[in-house]
């Protein structure tokens, strides 16, 4: 037996099989940046182009994307490409439907700070001395709850909470689309296959319960 025989054999080196991996997952990453890039990047400029205030008024670049990805598809488009639009449409949606909900809920912040200096103004020029903090205190509390009671009451801000809630709900329906595409790309477990697995197990449990108290009340009958 000769001395190369004798050696033991190398060792794989984790570092090196680390840095294949990561290596391989940067690549795939690279190709899917490319291919959306190529379809969605310049249509989403060009929207930005026309419009460089960016998403504040109205819906309009959510409404152009959720109609170029609800179009026909065609053979060469892939799929996920067109699940991300959705979300990206989406996502703008919240945005704006995020910033109605917080100018509506500002303004009562304003009313109640004017009436609140209104109220220490008119304390401050009469004979009786300024109030302390813990009375000033006071004050803004009532003050701010009242105009925060009376603002939640209207009509604009519950159309604004509803917009907010369905906007985001929408957003992570769309975000779920994504993230189950990705999963099915790469060979994963969707969300649907733990929800069916969980379903039998559910069900596999209620049976062996429901076999115990069989099987425990033939042992009770036979016992008398």
């Amino acid at each position: 037996m000769s001395e190369k025989d004798k050696l033991p054999a190398a060792e794989p080196n984790p570092a090196l099989e680390w840095a294949k991996l990561w290596q391989a997952m940067a690549e795939s990453s690279n190709r899917m940046v490319e291919a959306w890039s190529g379809s969605m990047a310049p249509f989403m400029l060009a929207r930005l182009s026309e419009k460089p205030a960016g998403f504040g008024d109205g819906n309009e670049l959510s409404a152009a994307i959720e109609r170029m990805a609800q179009g026909p598809r065609l053979a060469d488009v892939w799929d996920i490409d067109r699940k991300m639009a959705l979300a990206f449409g989406a996502w703008i949606e919240m945005r704006q439907r995020l910033a109605s909900y917080n100018a509506v809920a500002a303004a009562p912040w304003t009313e109640a700070s004017k009436r609140f200096l209104e109220t220490m103004s008119a304390i401050g020029t009469g004979a009786t001395p300024p109030p302390d903090w813990r009375e000033a205190f006071a004050k803004w509390s009532e003050i701010s709850n009242e105009e925060l009671i009376r603002n939640q009451r209207t009509d604009g801000f519950l159309q604004a909470q509803k917009e907010l809630l369905q906007a985001g709900l929408q957003l992570r329906s769309r975000q779920d689309d994504v993230a189950e595409a990705a999963s099915m790309m790469f060979g994963l477990p969707t969300r649907k296959d733990f929800d069916d697995v969980t379903k039998q197990l559910t069900e596999l449990r209620r049976e062996v319960r429901a076999l115990s108290r069989q099987m425990r009340d033939q042992k009770t009958e036979g016992a008398l």
